[in-house]
């Protein structure tokens, strides 16, 4: 046993340069690993994730919710409807709150009956949302009948065009301020506007998930949101 052992310190030392390359290379791979775990936690930090959704349903009475899942707040500065028709393609702000008509909410309210803050929020949907939050944007029906207020498009009491015009699809767009970023970003998610066997207009998805867009080009898509809303 001492033998073994003696022969086993021998080539221990013999080999020592080996060992300690070995250890070397080991620790290198443990840190980068670790660096990469850093690393990927900044990132995820710095990603915005917000989530455009359906609630309540899947016809147009269905409400439009927003969440934010990004670990850090973000602003929403501006919430734009875009309807596509066989006429082409309608848009209108919505930030504002609306009613079912799509008529702006009133900020009147009784003595007493809510705080000025409450207010605000009642009036629009302008405004932060924590990490975790999420808003009612309104109905789509009310998003609807907004951008047909707006564009004079024509629909009746379900929320469906009148005469020859069909609906395709219509997306909802998110002017966003992200931490502390100094451009905005944005988010969109489209719907295909579909109707049942009754006839009843309902909302489906077309993809499964929310866009984000936040590189350098899909920024320069929002600035193009934000000055066509100016012109």
């Amino acid at each position: 046993m001492m033998i073994w052992l003696s022969h086993l310190w021998n080539w221990i030392q013999e080999n020592a340069t080996v060992f300690s390359g070995l250890t070397s290379v080991g620790m290198l791979l443990i840190w980068g690993v670790y660096l990469q775990l850093l690393l990927h936690n900044f990132r995820m930090q710095r990603r915005p994730q917000i989530i455009i959704n359906r609630g309540h349903g899947s016809d147009v009475h269905a409400r439009c919710i927003i969440s934010n899942m990004s670990e850090q707040a973000v602003f929403i500065q501006t919430i734009l409807v875009q309807l596509e028709t066989s006429a082409g393609n309608f848009i209108s702000d919505v930030t504002d709150t609306t009613d079912e008509q799509g008529n702006l909410a009133s900020g009147e309210s009784q003595p007493g009956e809510m705080p000025e803050s409450n207010l605000l929020k009642k009036m629009t949907r302008q405004g932060p949302l924590r990490a975790g939050e999420y808003m009612d944007a309104g109905s789509f029906n009310a998003l609807i009948r907004k951008v047909d207020k707006d564009n004079s498009i024509g629909v009746n009491d379900h929320c469906q065009p009148i005469g020859d015009v069909q609906f395709k699809a219509l997306e909802v767009r998110l002017v966003i301020v992200f931490g502390a970023e100094r451009r905005p970003i944005g988010a969109r998610r489209r719907f295909k506007l579909e109707r049942s066997e009754q006839g009843e207009s309902y909302l489906e998805p077309e993809v499964l998930w929310t866009q984000q867009l936040s590189s350098r080009r899909q920024r320069r898509e929002v600035r193009r949101w934000q000055r066509n809303l100016m012109s």
